[in-house]
C-alpha cells in the first residue's frame, strides 16, 4: 500500500496532456459502469480535462516499457499473486513512472487518502 500511497502523490502532478496507463488484470467484459473503464476516467477528465490521454491494458498485455506515461492505475489484482503485483510496481519504480492502485487513486481523487491512509 505505501507504493501505491506514494504513487497517487503523482494525480497532483497530472495536467490535461498527460498520459495514463489503467491496467486490468483479468479480462472481463466491462460493465456500463465498470470502475476502470468508466468511473476512474470520470473522475480523472472532471479533474484534468477531457484531453487527458488514457489508455487500458488487460491481463498480461502490461507493457514491459512504460516510458512516455505519468501515470499506472492498476486494478485490485485479485487475478494475481502477490509476486506478480510486485514484478510490475518494481518495473514501474525502475522506469520512474509513479503507480498507484483503484481504491487508493479514487480516495486521492475524492480528497480522504490523508484521511484513511496510515
Amino acid at each position: 500500500i505505501d507504493a501505491f500511497a506514494e504513487g497517487a502523490r503523482a494525480l497532483g502532478r497530472l495536467g490535461p496532456d498527460s498520459r495514463v496507463l489503467i491496467a486490468e488484470a483479468c479480462a472481463h467484459a466491462p460493465l456500463p459502469e465498470d470502475i476502470g473503464r468508466v468511473k476512474i476516467p470520470r473522475l480523472l477528465r472532471n479533474r484534468f480535462g477531457e484531453k487527458l490521454h488514457i489508455e487500458w491494458v488487460r491481463g498480461t498485455d502490461f507493457p514491459e516499457n512504460l516510458n512516455g506515461y505519468d501515470l499506472v492505475i492498476h486494478c485490485g489484482a485479485c487475478m494475481f499473486n502477490r509476486k506478480y503485483v510486485l514484478n510490475r510496481i518494481d518495473n514501474a519504480r525502475k522506469q520512474q513512472i509513479p503507480m498507484t492502485n483503484y481504491g487508493v487513486a479514487i480516495a486521492h481523487l475524492n480528497g480522504i487518502l490523508d484521511k484513511i491512509a496510515y
